[in-house]
């Protein structure tokens, strides 16, 4: 194993050095940071035969999830090139098309209804875990979806996947790994909110092999960044969301994380790892010494008018080359399109990714 991530203070190392090392960008410091991007169907599948139709591949007319995951792996070089440190991926996937009559009825788990893990998913993860440790990447692995969590048999078997999970994880030998439990936990009580998340952290975090354990967190939802709760105390990262915020409100979430009182107490990495297209909003986090998380849903998700773009205003593309986005299956993993292209030049441009070279042109614009 290759890569190896670690937390000084509100910084992230890679084997013992902090993440680009000596890098300034508008006289703000990089170093410490963790520029992310949002692919968390890069294991997705659907058991589902009825809703599996809709992820066929415009050239082939059939869905393949070891397609989607080797196509995934084979990019991550490039991502890597342009400065990209690291990629969410998720145990139960995200939304692709929010159609009621599809959204309510695939299944995307590597759960099965009892908490046990799935062994095709485990192999999936297995390979970009592999992947991505060879090019010096980290893999942000979360484990529940919302909508997935309707299949499961109760807070039992939920408590029974996060332990088993990270055991698996931390059997896989891979130091390149933080858990992000619950895709947005917003306010409330149970455990699967802000009264009880910090046991599913504290079980990740106190599941050990060796003497080793995992950095483990959960993502906020952006309506309250802040809801009660002990997680804040127990977390080893802040894993705030930026989707709903314009960039100068982002700005002022980010520092108001910053005075609370656990915070000042106790500082940690600030870890954005789902926000946007907009990159202004990766500007405003880079000031407030944030690390951030590129977010592209892509067209022909349906269903309501999502975040802040309009990803509604046209259907899914037809041909493999031209697919938007990074969320909506099937996906075109590469760099293949305008605004994927401004989020990766970008990132070049602020790391100052020595082997980047700018993508090329030709791609179709988002």
């Amino acid at each position: 194993m290759r890569t190896e991530l670690q937390i000084d203070g509100d910084r992230f190392l890679i084997n013992g050095t902090p993440t680009y090392q000596g890098v300034t960008y508008r006289d703000k410091p990089i170093e410490g940071l963790l520029f992310n991007s949002r692919m968390v169907q890069a294991i997705f599948d659907d058991e589902n035969p009825e809703t599996a139709v809709h992820w066929r591949y415009p050239d082939t007319g059939e869905w393949d999830p070891d397609r989607n995951t080797d196509e995934f792996c084979a990019i991550l070089p490039e991502y890597r090139r342009h400065g990209l440190l690291a990629v969410t991926v998720g145990l139960q996937g995200g939304g692709s098309i929010y159609e009621p009559q599809v959204y309510d009825h695939y299944l995307n788990s590597a759960f099965a209804p009892d908490g046990a893990l799935k062994p095709a998913y485990c192999e999936r993860l297995a390979r970009v875990l592999d992947a991505a440790d060879r090019v010096g990447m980290v893999v942000i692995v979360n484990y529940f979806y919302w909508k997935q969590l309707a299949r499961m048999d109760g807070d039992g078997a939920v408590l029974r996947a996060t332990e088993g999970a990270t055991d698996w994880l931390l059997r896989t030998g891979h130091r390149n790994i933080v858990v992000d439990v619950m895709n947005e936990f917003g306010e409330g009580e149970g455990l699967l909110r802000s009264g009880g998340i910090h046991r599913l952290i504290e079980i990740a975090q106190q599941t050990t092999l060796d003497g080793r354990r995992l950095l483990a967190s959960s993502s906020v939802h952006p309506k309250n960044l802040l809801p009660d709760g002990r997680w804040q105390e127990v977390q080893d990262v802040y894993m705030p969301h930026g989707n709903d915020f314009w960039a100068d409100e982002l700005r002022v979430q980010l520092q108001r994380i910053k005075a609370s009182d656990a915070y000042r107490r106790h500082p940690r990495p600030i870890l954005i790892n789902e926000d946007s297209i907009y990159l202004d909003s990766m500007r405003a986090a880079v000031d407030e010494y944030a690390s951030w998380g590129f977010y592209s849903q892509g067209y022909g998700c349906g269903g309501w008018h999502h975040g802040r773009f309009d990803w509604l205003a046209r259907g899914r593309e037809a041909r493999c080359e031209d697919l938007s986005g990074y969320q909506t299956v099937p996906v075109n993993w590469g760099i293949n399109t305008d605004v994927k292209r401004a989020f990766f030049d970008l990132v070049a441009e602020v790391t100052g990714a020595p082997d980047h070279r700018p993508v090329q042109e030709g791609g179709v614009g988002e």
